[in-house]
């Protein structure tokens, strides 16, 4: 039997439709998969596949938290601490069926593009609440001081983009630009900047952050879900998808 041009091209058409349906097989099991964890109660972890993570996922690891670190926590108080506290900046309605809490560093590579795909989703029925997580030295924690700083004056989402938006590392001289550039009061800025008060909400981010045991940014919690690494939007839109379905309410 002699072999066409067209049985060629057939062939090699449905080779590669074949390693497309591999591919996405392998990285989208038909089901999310989930680890329970021992705290906080009725939270778990979600279970990213190899495929979906970079070779250095975390920025800014943290030694393993002390035993006795979620300890000072209930479960009700992580609730409040992740998607209640005034002086967290957030997005969205407070009412919303899906909160979502990101620690975020401003010098963490994958920070960036999770701030684009968060923009994306924080409409309708999601809420996102932003927990500065200064985990890569003084100038994230600059950065963290100024994005508190910028919510004071109602101007936290454009600040957090244009910082998470640019290759420049956080300065003084930096940050002083974009607020200025967004029409901010500078001499306010500085003042809250250096308020006992930003410094007492990244104290109380990072005890957080400790008693989850969370090692490195970006970490997202979904609801209950807790999500450790990079996660793409078609992830995120499953895991809020989940978070509406029935089940028993947490926080």
């Amino acid at each position: 039997m002699s072999v066409t041009k067209g049985h060629v091209y057939g062939a090699l058409a449905a080779a590669a439709l074949a390693a497309a349906y591999f591919s996405f097989a392998t990285v989208w099991p038909r089901t999310l998969q989930f680890r329970d964890r021992a705290f906080p109660a009725g939270f778990r972890e979600f279970v990213l596949r190899p495929t979906s993570s970079a070779l250095d996922p975390f920025a800014g690891l943290q030694p393993a938290p002390a035993a006795g670190a979620a300890a000072q926590f209930s479960t009700r108080e992580v609730c409040d601490a992740l998607f209640r506290d005034p002086d967290s900046p957030a997005v969205g309605n407070r009412e919303s069926p899906v909160q979502i809490a990101a620690f975020l560093d401003y010098r963490c590579p994958y920070c960036k593009t999770l701030t684009g795909i968060l923009s994306k989703v924080q409409a309708g029925d999601v809420r996102v609440v932003y927990k500065e997580w200064p985990v890569l030295g003084d100038n994230s924690v600059l950065g963290a001081r100024a994005g508190l700083a910028a919510d004071k004056q109602g101007q936290y989402l454009a600040f957090h983009t244009r910082l998470m938006n640019s290759r420049f590392i956080p300065t003084t001289a930096y940050v002083e630009d974009v607020a200025a550039d967004l029409g901010m009061s500078l001499t306010q800025l500085r003042k809250d900047m250096g308020a006992d008060a930003t410094t007492r909400a990244i104290q109380r981010t990072s005890e957080l952050a400790g008693a989850l045991r969370l090692i490195g940014t970006p970490v997202l919690v979904v609801g209950r879900t807790i999500v450790q690494g990079e996660v793409t939007r078609a992830q995120l839109d499953r895991l809020i998808e989940n978070e509406m379905r029935p089940a028993p309410k947490v926080c």
